[in-house]
């Protein structure tokens, strides 16, 4: 790992200058191990503004600073537009006295010190009891489902994908795997935040760490996670009080999905180095008895291994998450209630469970 990004990290999350004495002896080749693992665990554009505040001796070259500074100015371009499709959204469903959480990366970047640099993808919606209603209001503005899956509605607004939860697994497969689903639904309910958006919620501290926790692991396991995951999990837990961390580990219990996000929080304290005071008593108690080498073992995932290839064929990359899933099957044995490959074996039944749902879901 790259001293120079876990350098940039903190001073970005922290808001305090640079340590410049970590910059004096970077070479060019450091810069550039520096930038491309950036750019490969989605924080790139965030630490555009802590490495342009260096002096300009100890800065990359110019060709990487304006490689990066473009980068950043990308992803807050598109920040800012799809903000404007959150605030479309937000409008009609207002207009129709109707109202949504948003989840996820828009909500999330809200947690950042720039959250126009906190990259995201998709705009990801839960209306609870209101789900047909919002559904229904799309339709009427022209934005129809084009499908749905075991946990949630498929849809585009301006070119940007929605996706509209429901749920907060995969419904279709029966008997998978073990999460907090019922604790998820449960607190999705209570304490909406209005936001300055009209229309658009956002959902309180405790649903948003195991949201985030539950997220990470799932992809954890079929694939792989980035920093941006840890970084989320971390800022997620510096906004529970005290009460909330007690929430929190009541829904986490002795899972073994708690167990990871156990291990989250042991790399944010551990391998990236954040503030101890940004975690609840609770969790960093956790966290200070966690296994070292399993610690290093997700760590090294994390850091040193590549994302699945996306392809065109949606087939050709499901084979290929499956390859990986049964590659990396100490994941399911350490952290997961079922094997690799019975989890297969579910998501295959359910897979094909889906694709009759899709045809028969009707507005």
């Amino acid at each position: 790992m790259s001293d120079l990004l876990i350098e940039l990290l903190n001073a970005t999350l922290v808001k305090r200058p640079l340590n410049e004495d970590f910059f004096r002896d970077a070479a060019e080749a450091d810069w550039q191990l520096c930038y491309d693992m950036a750019w490969a665990q989605n924080v790139l554009a965030m630490t555009f503004p802590a490495m342009s505040s260096l002096p300009k001796e100890l800065r990359p070259s110019l060709l990487i600073w304006a490689q990066w500074m473009a980068y950043a100015q990308s992803i807050a371009e598109q920040t800012q537009y799809k903000r404007q499709v959150v605030e479309k959204i937000g409008s009609w469903l207002f207009d129709d006295g109707l109202s949504t959480l948003i989840l996820k990366g828009f909500s999330l970047s809200a947690l950042y010190p720039n959250p126009n640099l906190r990259e995201f993808s998709d705009i990801d919606l839960f209306s609870g009891e209101s789900y047909e209603a919002v559904n229904e209001c799309f339709a009427k503005h022209g934005v129809l489902v084009d499908s749905v899956d075991g946990h949630h509605a498929y849809l585009k607004v301006d070119g940007i994908s929605v996706e509209h939860h429901f749920a907060f697994h995969n419904t279709k497969v029966k008997r998978g795997l073990e999460g907090p689903e019922e604790a998820l639904q449960q607190l999705a309910l209570k304490d909406w935040r209005p936001t300055s958006i009209k229309g658009i919620c956002f959902p309180n501290p405790v649903f948003t760490a195991l949201f985030v926790g539950w997220h990470a692991y799932e992809h954890f396991l079929q694939e792989k996670i980035q920093l941006r995951h840890v970084l989320d999990w971390a800022l997620s837990l510096k906004q529970l009080t005290n009460e909330d961390a007690e929430t929190l580990k009541a829904a986490k219990g002795n899972s073994r999905w708690g167990r990871f996000m156990d291990t989250l929080t042991a790399i944010a304290l551990h391998q990236l180095r954040l503030p101890q005071e940004w975690f609840p008593h609770s969790e960093l108690e956790m966290a200070m008895n966690f296994n070292a080498v399993m610690e290093q073992k997700v760590w090294n995932d994390i850091i040193n291994t590549d994302p699945t290839p996306h392809n065109t064929n949606a087939n050709i990359r499901r084979i290929n998450i499956a390859k990986r899933i049964m590659k990396n099957s100490w994941k399911f044995k350490t952290y997961s209630n079922i094997r690799a490959s019975q989890f297969l074996l579910k998501e295959t039944i359910g897979h094909f469970k889906t694709l009759h749902f899709k045809t028969d879901y009707k507005l």
